[in-house]
């Protein structure tokens, strides 16, 4: 049984506590995990090969609200579960329930959790919004429900990111994470609060081929793309492309890659130090200027002042 540790209280307690966590077994399954609590607030990043699918006993040790992101993983193409990139809210409850783990193809599926209690929720709560009306009064535990499933947007792989990399220590880094961990929640709730858009007249061929293309911009964002070339190589006509890619990621394809261009865009000039002029050219953008209108609009502030 895999319980959920609870940090003990004591009148010394760190602002945030740290903790990592390795379990192997004979049967190759492997799993890591790096926790960090703050204020009531857990946030857990995990990463694990399984080549067998298995059963997992698991007991939590509290009542929580649990956002669970499935970052990366293997067996996308599994309809009976969230896909990669994706993320999904649900309650849980100390209580012991089973946890299916299918096979990931001596791949590895990594996932972030962010945690929360029912105060958390209840203190942003508002009934302007659709999604947090329809969950406040959600009665069944410690089982995801694809009603309240949706798309990760790219800025929220760079929250979750710049959360595992916050810059502070102590009391500002407790700040800053409640400050980032809010912010990725309320992202979560514009994102379940879109309305469902008309159900575009999709195949199971058609939605597996709308995935590969979305798997295919994951992988060469940085280069030249069109409709035309993306709808060729995944063998779909270009008006489907438009339309079920809006239909299936609430976005469009050009939105997808501009949104994975200006997060790496932002990587590249926090963490590798380039200059403005060599990212605006490594994505594609002949134009410096026109690179620094884009990233404005996208982050509230220019590339340069991004670096200083």
């Amino acid at each position: 049984m895999i319980r959920r540790c609870q940090v003990t209280h004591n009148a010394h307690k760190p602002p945030v506590q740290e903790k990592q966590l390795s379990i192997q077994d004979p049967s190759g399954f492997r799993i890591q995990l790096e926790e960090i609590t703050f204020n009531g607030v857990d946030l857990r990043w995990g990463s694990y090969i399984n080549h067998d699918a298995r059963v997992l006993s698991f007991r939590p040790d509290k009542q929580a609200i649990v956002s669970h992101f499935r970052i990366q993983d293997a067996s996308a193409a599994n309809t009976h579960a969230i896909r990669e990139k994706q993320f999904v809210v649900y309650r849980e409850t100390p209580e012991s329930y089973d946890l299916f783990i299918p096979p990931t193809n001596n791949k590895t599926r990594s996932f972030f959790e962010l945690i929360v209690t029912d105060d958390f929720f209840d203190h942003i709560f508002t009934e302007e919004s659709r999604f947090m009306e329809r969950f406040r009064g959600y009665q069944t535990f410690n089982r995801p429900a694809p009603e309240f499933t949706a798309q990760m947007l790219p800025a929220m792989h760079s929250i979750i990111h710049d959360m595992q990399h916050a810059p502070y220590s102590g009391a500002l880094r407790a700040t800053y994470l409640e400050t980032k961990a809010t912010e990725l929640f309320l992202m979560q709730v514009l994102q379940l609060d879109q309305p469902s858009p008309v159900p575009a007249r999709l195949t199971p061929g058609d939605t597996e081929r709308l995935h590969s293309i979305k798997h295919y911009i994951d992988l060469h964002y940085e280069k030249p793309l069109s409709i035309m070339a993306l709808a060729r190589t995944a063998g779909i006509n270009q008006m489907k492309l438009k339309n079920g890619f809006k239909a299936l990621f609430n976005t469009t394809v050009f939105g997808y890659i501009s949104g994975l261009r200006m997060q790496e865009a932002k990587r590249l000039l926090l963490e590798e130090k380039m200059y403005v002029n060599e990212v605006a050219d490594r994505m594609g953008y002949k134009y410096p200027q026109h690179f620094t209108a884009a990233f404005r609009k996208k982050f509230g502030l220019l590339p340069k002042d991004l670096k200083n």
